[in-house]
């Protein structure tokens, strides 16, 4: 009988049957710790070995990876990676090999370490610049002349530049991506730009939130269920994977999954086949699964609250999303970008303030303070007073004393001839920014009930 492709320890992908121009790894792709490796030379003198060892030809700092872990190699078919008996294996776009044909685009995993193969066309080759060495006597550093922006994303820092590269390369595959980052700083923004750039755009974009799904219903909104399934389960439900059949998943804070849901999660993304409660049967679904979290998955790992292996599954590629404070090179064009959107201006005096503040909820809190200025502002530019900005429970109208901002003076803001609407709206939305979007700690904070806040978050067109 036929081996299966999860059984063939030989995985073969298509290949081009030759290879041309240049070619790299990229090591760690969108983390902290990323380096582009050129190995076309390399190749031309014969196989490449890849390994934690020193004398390796690729050095990899991984205490899950072995002294010779795998080698590269040309043959007839094109680039062929072969595992040299790991300890723990090769893997090509999450499928142990012994031995596989790449693509451009594929990923070798190592340990918990992914390599992304690329071919480098004439220009991105003549933008090489020197850098820091590979281990192969080559330059591991590519120009960073990336693109500023990514679907809704903006950005010129070499931080962003840096994400908007790496996305831009991951958008047209099918690996499993997850984005890491504190809250506000744009993930769902990216994992929409993602699928925007891919072939599935013109398939559904679910999301998925699983920190704020009711506990009790999470599953049935997850996996879906049937008629009579459970109490109140009166038809059939579709579940997230099921609507995102032939497009993307999203699953937004994936870190808050609970564990005993955590091993069907994986089940679901490995076998793409889904079973909805009080159903035996299971339907195929084709989806991509984007994910995100605020978290430290490898902290959660060590600590028992997040499964190991569904950590290497969704690992499959990892970028970071850097916090405001580590791009402050693009504040001026954020600011710009979101007044711009009002058809408003932002004064030099308000463009100061803005500029010296902390900004812990990001570029979130930042949108939302810019958008309740524009409510509240009454000429084309938005001027200090329009602005409330919060900072550990204190916040900022105007800089105080050492350029840190001082406290909002009610007193000081033109709410007079203001609409209570437009009043309340904004104080709504303010709060919602200060508790990092917690509607349960907004509605506290307001003194209203929880009810009452979805009510005018609809009313205001403020919701999700």
């Amino acid at each position: 009988m036929a081996k299966s492709r999860r059984e063939d320890p030989t995985l073969s992908l298509p290949a081009e049957a030759q290879i041309l121009g240049s070619v790299r790894l990229v090591v760690a792709p969108g983390g902290p710790d990323e380096r582009r490796v050129p190995i076309a030379t390399a190749l031309g003198r014969g196989p490449v070995v890849i390994g934690s060892a020193p004398e390796v030809d690729v050095v990899i700092d991984d205490p899950h990876v072995s002294g010779r872990h795998c080698e590269l190699r040309v043959v007839p078919g094109g680039l062929q990676v072969s595992d040299l008996g790991s300890l723990n294996g090769t893997k090509v776009q999450g499928v142990a090999v012994q031995a596989a044909l790449l693509e451009p685009g594929a990923v070798i995993t190592l340990g918990t370490t992914h390599l992304l193969y690329e071919r480098v066309t004439d220009e991105e080759s003549a933008a090489t610049r020197p850098g820091s060495t590979s281990g192969i006597g080559e330059s591991s550093e590519i120009g960073l002349d990336g693109p500023s922006r990514f679907g809704g994303a903006i950005g010129s820092s070499t931080a962003m530049r840096r994400v908007f590269a790496v996305l831009h390369r991951l958008a047209p595959t099918d690996l499993t991506l997850t984005i890491l980052g504190e809250t506000g700083t744009g993930k769902d923004v990216l994992a929409r730009a993602v699928h925007e750039a891919s072939s599935r755009a013109g398939g559904p974009f679910v999301v998925f939130d699983c920190g704020a799904a009711a506990p009790t219903l999470i599953e049935s909104q997850l996996f879906g269920h049937q008629r009579g399934a459970f109490t109140g389960a009166h038809d059939d439900h579709q579940g997230a994977f099921e609507r995102a059949n032939r497009g993307t998943l999203f699953l937004d804070e994936i870190g808050e999954l609970s564990l005993d849901l955590q091993p069907k999660l994986l089940r679901v993304i490995e076998q793409r086949r889904v079973g909805r409660l009080g159903s035996q049967a299971e339907r195929p679904v084709d989806v991509r699964v984007l994910c995100a979290t605020n978290r430290d998955l490898e902290r959660e790992v060590a600590e028992g609250r997040f499964r190991q292996d569904l950590f290497f599954r969704i690992n499959m590629a990892v970028v970071r999303l850097p916090p405001l404070r580590e791009r402050r090179d693009d504040l001026v064009a954020l600011v710009n970008h979101f007044a711009g959107e009002r058809e408003l201006k932002v004064s030099s005096e308000a463009m100061a303030i803005l500029t010296s503040y902390e900004w812990p909820g990001n570029v979130r809190e930042l949108r939302n303070v810019i958008l309740s200025a524009a409510a509240v502002s009454d000429g084309q530019f938005l001027r200090p007073r329009d602005f409330i900005l919060f900072s550990g429970g204190s916040g900022a109208g105007a800089p105080g004393a050492g350029g840190r901002p001082r406290a909002p003076d009610l007193d000081g803001m033109q709410l007079a001839g203001r609409t209570l609407e437009q009043i309340e709206s904004t104080a709504i939305r303010q709060t919602l920014q200060h508790c990092g979007g917690n509607k349960t700690k907004a509605a506290r904070a307001l003194g209203i009930a929880p009810s009452t806040l979805y009510a005018k978050l609809k009313k205001y067109l403020l919701a999700d």
